[in-house]
């Protein structure tokens, strides 16, 4: 183990859970922070409590009481892997009404979605750090769910017209994962001096950042954002926002083709020398 801590905002994006969720779950015994801060009452999280937080979610995904959650975890605390008891809940879910059916399938997407976490734990995309140039933006920021930009990147392509000039991309105003209020600037890169009606129009300037480009479907991140993150405090930096998520390629549901630029700037960042 690295040693590394992650604030439970970063904890929240890299896992999926939100803030009040980790809470909650500290509350009823079932992921408890590696430190909480005895000033500030800040909680910290391990590269360790990350991976449970994984497997709570999964099991949480499935619709799992409780008390089958703290089952499962009780029998894995005592050897047995999360495959094997994946394996046995699907076994169950699929004895069980076609009301369980929606269930099953989706234990089918945690199984396949551990088989490409592993694939990717075996050859992961490369880091840089680099400068994101300055750009000029059609911008619409609202607070709502990561998934409404299936409707408001069409709205804005359709208003900027010819004078889009790059890939679309999504600002994170915030380091945690939410579910329903999430505040985020969804943007489209336009053309020097171009000015559209109907949109907003924003300068965003250069910010340098560390960068990798993440290969699978949008909810797929989280191992990629633990990337950047560790990256960042190994190299004793700070996080900032607003994170960046451009999208080089939307592709179907399989996450074959799906390319996403993922970019985690860092505190003390100024303006690029000119020297």
């Amino acid at each position: 183990m690295s040693g590394l801590l992650y604030s439970i905002g970063e904890t929240s994006r890299i896992t999926g859970l939100t803030v009040k969720a980790l809470r909650f779950y500290q509350e009823k015994g079932l992921l408890e922070p590696s430190r909480v801060d005895p000033s500030s009452g800040y909680r910290y999280y391990t590269e360790r409590d990350i991976s449970l937080a994984h497997t709570l979610r999964a099991l949480r995904d499935l619709q799992l009481s409780l008390e089958e959650i703290q089952g499962v975890l009780a029998e894995l605390g005592r050897g047995d892997s999360l495959a094997e008891q994946l394996a046995r809940v699907r076994a169950r879910l699929a004895e069980e009404a076609a009301s369980a059916q929606r269930s099953v399938l989706a234990l089918d997407t945690l199984l396949r979605h551990q088989a490409q976490a592993e694939a990717y734990l075996r050859a992961p995309p490369p880091l840089l750090e680099r400068w994101l140039p300055p750009v000029r933006v059609a911008v619409h920021r609202a607070r709502g769910r990561y998934s409404d930009a299936s409707e408001v990147f069409p709205r804005l392509f359709a208003a900027c017209g010819p004078h889009v000039a790059g890939a679309p991309f999504c600002l994170l105003h915030e380091a945690e994962y939410r579910e329903h209020d999430a505040d985020l600037s969804w943007c489209v890169p336009l053309a020097p001096g171009a000015n559209p009606e109907g949109v907003s129009v924003e300068e965003l300037p250069e910010v340098q950042a560390v960068v990798l480009v993440h290969s699978g479907v949008p909810d797929s991140v989280g191992p990629s954002w633990a990337r950047l993150f560790a990256h960042l405090h190994a190299k004793e930096r700070t996080p900032t926002i607003p994170l960046r998520e451009t999208y080089l390629r939307v592709g179907t549901t399989d996450g074959t083709s799906w390319l996403t630029e993922l970019a985690l700037p860092w505190e003390g960042n100024g303006l690029r020398s000119k020297a």
